[in-house]
């Protein structure tokens, strides 16, 4: 499973909404996406993916092309 798939896996799960590559949900546009679940959304990431978000990257990651962006980046 590739990242992509693996962020919109988590997503879907998080916001109870599917999530593929046509959607592009973002904290504007989803209402379930709260800061909670921004929360969650974030820690499930972290533990998925092995990685630390820094504490400048949490207010940028607003979408879900913004998250699989920051993943990607921080997984190389």
């Amino acid at each position: 499973m590739s990242i992509q798939q693996q962020v919109y896996k988590i997503l879907s799960e998080i916001l109870e909404i599917e999530v593929n590559d046509t959607t592009n949900i973002s904290m504007q546009t989803c209402e379930k996406w709260t800061s909670l679940a921004h929360i969650d959304i974030i820690m499930s990431c972290e533990e998925e993916f092995g990685i630390t978000f820094g504490q400048d990257d949490l207010p940028l990651i607003a979408s879900q092309e913004d998250l699989v962006k920051k993943i990607i980046e921080l997984a190389q």
